[in-house]
């Protein structure tokens, strides 16, 4: 029954579409009255997101028809199944109703399980039948609930079933609210509309129309011209590093300040009256404080030798085009993988996802200094999956590496916001606990020195660190992809072109697949996401089979190795919009 758990979870894939990528508008400095730039801008992310809406929708049918192609099949081997396991199967499913056999092209009927219309050969068939394959229904309208037929004609015979597709305007319209008054979705605090027909839609300037041929639907997706700013530092907060012989409890309280956390010689403290400049302006010139910045706040940046088998994961060959193009096949002949630790450092990560149980061996939650990383929000497990999902199993998605072990570092809230203290705290983790590789799919263009110096210290203990650039479609860089130590991916579609709101520069040093990439999500599920944070764990994915084929390597040697065997992309050699070009796993391999 795991597909069809998968199935009952996987209807809140449209959280993920809206959750894809985020867009602070604060890098562009819009007025009331946004520029065109930015209406042509915010059309293209609408266009983007209703893609990858769907292309989840898209996703839930394959699944659908997977389960009833597997009903069908287990029904044919004995017969005997047709008795109670199938009524057990239909009563367990949360969205298909009945299950009935016609002979064709007679149209008799064979048997019947569960509650189907009595005309639903006539509903599925309006004109000749099929002679192999599915067929669909127009959606009708049953017992208050948006319906369909689903047929599959094989060997003279129609194996019917009636589906429950009402889920789709519910999960949407709901789901797009939440997710709008959380912030997450178009620039600043923009209003969703999504609707399913002329009569309701609101069409715009920015409203996206897209259909959705299976069910006959047209998706109308817009939004309004409203543009607000973040604030991008925790309120009244100050990362401070003291003196060595400095105790920053007793410093704390002889400055009135609240100790939220600290490390060695670096605290963080807060004062809620009082905002983070006008506390640093009070302990400038103290002679305890060696450096003190805002404690800012950093979002996700939100798209074998062992086998000769290819994986058979159930979503590899239909969606995961991003492995193709990453020639991860060739780079598995080499490798599929070690034991070497990698670290994801993000929102946390599901440890119940089927996809991922086996692969995590252990966490930290930087806010609470515990093994607290289960993930709130999605990101982190999303990220996870892309990187390391278990493959090979028959189930969702392969992986880009089939052994790693994932150390699950959580700095990033419910929300996917953190800060740079936060952050620090779990590079420093990660790489006490012996990762090689670390992914960093957030950022901010603050230069924070605290996240510097924790990711010197990782580089120095010879680290590979990855991080995304950024979604906002400009050359500022974005930390800490934009430190010298840290190796900066880009995101490119499916064409091997730039996407549109992959950030660029000349500290970006590789690109990757980023845009409609399936993966795991929070609950059990499978998803699509855009951004440049599904960018970098590609190449977190690649640098963990590097060092799995010779563990010898230093950091500087893998980031090399990447850069030197990468495909070209753009003008010839380096540029500012590719970097070195497209990773090529399999070429990076036999180097």
């Amino acid at each position: 029954m795991k597909g069809i758990y998968r199935l009952a979870l996987s209807f809140s894939i449209i959280l993920i579409f809206l959750l894809a990528l985020w867009f602070r508008s604060e890098h562009l400095d819009h007025s009331a009255h946004p520029d065109n730039d930015s209406i042509v801008q915010q059309k293209a992310f609408n266009e983007l997101q209703a893609e990858d809406l769907v292309m989840t929708i898209e996703l839930f049918l394959q699944q659908v028809k997977l389960d009833l192609a597997k009903w069908q099949e287990d029904m044919e081997e004995d017969p005997a199944l047709r008795e109670n396991w199938l009524n057990e199967q239909i009563n367990d499913h949360p969205h298909i109703d009945g299950f009935t056999a016609f002979s064709m092209p007679s149209k008799e009927k064979l048997y019947e399980k569960g509650s189907l219309p009595e005309d639903a050969i006539d509903k599925l068939f309006q004109g000749e039948p099929e002679i192999n394959g599915w067929t669909y229904s127009q959606p009708y309208i049953s017992q208050g609930s948006k319906k369909m037929v689903l047929g599959l004609t094989k060997d003279n015979h129609c194996f019917v079933s009636e589906v429950d597709i009402s889920f789709v305007e519910k999960y949407v319209k709901e789901l797009a609210s939440l997710s709008d008054n959380n912030g997450n979705f178009f620039i600043g605090d923009s209003q969703l509309d999504v609707s399913f027909s002329d009569e309701e839609a609101e069409v715009d300037e920015l409203s996206v129309v897209k259909k959705i041929p299976e069910l006959d639907w047209g998706l109308y997706l817009s939004s309004e011209q409203e543009f607000s700013s973040k604030d991008h530092l925790k309120k009244g907060e100050v990362v401070v590093v003291l003196d060595d012989d400095i105790d920053p409890e007793k410093w704390s309280k002889e400055h009135e300040v609240f100790l939220l956390d600290y490390s060695g010689n670096s605290a963080v403290v807060r004062d809620l009256t009082r905002d983070a400049e006008e506390m640093m302006e009070e302990w400038y010139g103290d002679p305890t404080v060696v450096y003190m910045e805002p404690n800012y706040t950093f979002e996700k940046q939100t798209i074998a030798k062992e086998t000769n088998l290819l994986p058979d994961d159930e979503f590899y060959n239909l969606y995961q085009w991003n492995l193709k193009q990453l020639h991860v096949e060739g780079a598995w002949s080499e490798t599929i993988g070690s034991d070497i630790p990698v670290a994801i450092v993000d929102s946390g990560v599901d440890p119940s996802h089927p996809d991922l149980e086996k692969r995590i061996v252990k966490g930290y939650n930087a806010f609470e200094d515990n093994e607290a990383f289960v993930d709130d929000n999605g990101h982190g497990t999303h990220v996870a999956g892309i990187f390391g999902a278990v493959t090979n199993n028959g189930e969702g998605i392969a992986g880009v590496t089939w052994s790693n072990p994932i150390l699950a570092v959580k700095v990033l809230d419910h929300e996917a916001i953190g800060n740079s203290f936060s952050i620090a705290k779990g590079i420093r983790w990660a790489t006490d606990n012996g990762a090689r590789v670390i992914n960093l799919s957030l950022g901010d263009e603050h230069r924070s020195e605290v996240m510097h110096q924790a990711i010197k210290y990782a580089y120095e203990r010879d680290v590979v660190l990855i991080a995304a650039t950024g979604n906002d479609n400009v050359e500022t860089p974005m930390y800490p992809a934009a430190f010298e130590e840290v190796l900066a991916v880009g995101s490119i579609n499916d064409l091997e072109e730039r996407s549109f709101f992959s950030n660029y520069g000349k500290h970006t040093d590789v690109t990757a697949p980023g845009e409609h990439i399936p993966s795991t999500f929070v609950g059990g599920q499978f998803v699509m996401m855009s951004g440049t944070s599904m960018a970098s764990p590609h190449v977190a994915g690649l640098a963990a089979l590097i060092l799995s084929r010779d563990e010898t390597l230093t950091n500087s040697e893998v980031y090399d190795i990447i850069r030197s065997t990468a495909f070209d992309l753009g003008k010839k050699g380096f540029d500012q919009y590719y970097g070195y070009g497209t990773v090529n796993a399999s070429e990076a391999l036999k180097q």
